[in-house]
């Protein structure tokens, strides 16, 4: 059996800011597999009681839909390789011609202006007993960064997370720095944030590294950082503070 790759699909209620996992994308051998979420709290049941209409793709809520080729509902969200920039775009996101378009969309999150889907890496629990994943940081171009603030980290560069309880965006934000703190980058993303914020209250400390730096990119594709965190003690988590982490 082939390695699995898998994305949550994620919407986000506008009104409330909250994401809700109502879906999860697999690809394994040789094919395509998209099924709603419905156990575990925000999930599918929960997004329909917070004004979440079923994709009109999939409208069998229990249904595991297959293909052989990437659902139409979703390549649509990824730039079509016509385009006279693509191999640019490729190398914005770190990627090569022999990326898949499972790479691409997590790489791009899929994301629309025209909708509130996302399509997220999850915070993967592997056979070191850590926590993993990568993301690039978000909100760069807010940050007002001094010209040649690139120049200032290497790949493997340490980074430092810092809470922003009083945040007035998301009291949930976790900012990330150079370490020292000197130099504020960015954000962890919003998808990420209540998770990493709660490991982070626990007490524990994740190693926080750069894997991509590409400056003359697009802002939210300037600087990738990978993620790994020892699980802290777990007494006392809801499965709503730990909802990236639990999939």
């Amino acid at each position: 059996m082939s390695k699995v790759h898998t994305l949550l699909v994620v919407w986000q209620n506008k009104k409330s800011r909250l994401f809700y996992h109502i879906g999860t994308l697999s690809y394994f051998d040789g094919h395509y597999e998209f099924s709603y979420s419905d156990t575990g709290q925000r999930k599918l049941k929960d997004a329909l009681d917070n004004d979440y209409m079923l994709h009109p793709a999939f409208p069998i809520p229990d249904k595991v839909y297959r293909s052989k080729h990437l659902f139409p509902a979703f390549d649509r969200r990824l730039p079509s390789i016509d385009r006279a920039d693509f191999k640019a775009i490729l190398v914005d996101l770190g990627l090569d011609e022999n990326s898949s378009k499972m790479d691409l969309l997590q790489q791009t999150r899929g994301r629309l202006a025209s909708d509130t889907y996302s399509f997220e890496q999850p915070l993967r629990l592997e056979e070191d007993g850590k926590l993993h994943s990568s993301f690039f940081v978000h909100g760069m171009r807010h940050r007002n960064l001094p010209e040649g603030w690139h120049r200032r980290l290497t790949i493997n560069s340490p980074l430092k997370l810092v809470q922003e309880p009083t945040n007035p965006a998301d009291p949930n934000a976790v900012g990330i720095f150079t370490l020292g703190g000197i130099l504020h980058l960015g954000y962890v993303p919003a998808f990420y944030s209540k998770a990493i914020f709660s490991l982070l209250e626990r007490e524990a400390e994740p190693l926080v590294r750069v894997s991509y730096i590409n400056e003359k990119s697009t802002p939210h594709w300037w600087l990738k950082v990978d993620f790994e965190c020892e699980i802290p003690s777990l007494q006392g988590t809801t499965a709503d503070e730990l909802v990236p982490v639990m999939q």
